[in-house]
């Protein structure tokens, strides 16, 4: 197990604790553009199959724009705390599946490092749920930092090249 896949793992767990379908979306798309996906273990192939990224992009279109609204659920609910686990575990599992070595380990630091991130990004936001342009501002930001993260974490997991 490579100290790149686990840090990759980490870091795309914490984006699924930011935004529950964005980690699996940018993963979908990153193994979708190589050229050796058909190579790669379970689930990776899942992952980066066209009917997946059908699937994923409009949800992660949905949950960046409802996230800043006043009606958005609490990301620590059961359910959603159970998906964010689900969404960071199979993420990072794909990971591993592209590089053809041993998923739990990955998919246990992606789970638990989405766990983490929820509660984290709960706390920090909750307090400027009142205010709405406040909390749209930092869902923003929250965005940005999660984008960022992700690609970082694509690229330390699987060396991908950085595009502008």
């Amino acid at each position: 197990m490579t100290r790149n896949l686990l840090l990759g793992a980490l870091a795309l767990g914490l984006v699924t604790g930011m935004r529950s379908t964005l980690a699996p979306t940018l993963v979908s798309r990153a193994l979708a553009e190589r050229d050796d996906l058909d190579q790669a273990d379970e689930p990776a192939r899942t992952l980066g199959a066209e009917s997946t990224r059908q699937i994923l992009m409009p949800l992660a279109a949905g949950e960046l724009l409802g996230d800043k609204m006043p009606f958005a659920p609490d990301r620590t609910i059961a359910p959603s705390m159970l998906f964010r686990a689900l969404s960071g575990g199979v993420t990072a599992a794909a990971l591993a599946g592209m590089r053809r070595e041993p998923i739990w380990l990955p998919a246990m630091v992606g789970a638990t490092a989405a766990l983490v991130a929820s509660k984290v990004g709960l706390a920090l936001r909750k307090p400027h749920q009142p205010h709405a342009l406040t909390n749209a501002a930092l869902g923003l930001a929250e965005d940005s930092l999660a984008l960022t993260l992700g690609r970082a974490g694509i690229h330390q997991a699987l060396g991908e090249r950085r595009s502008a």
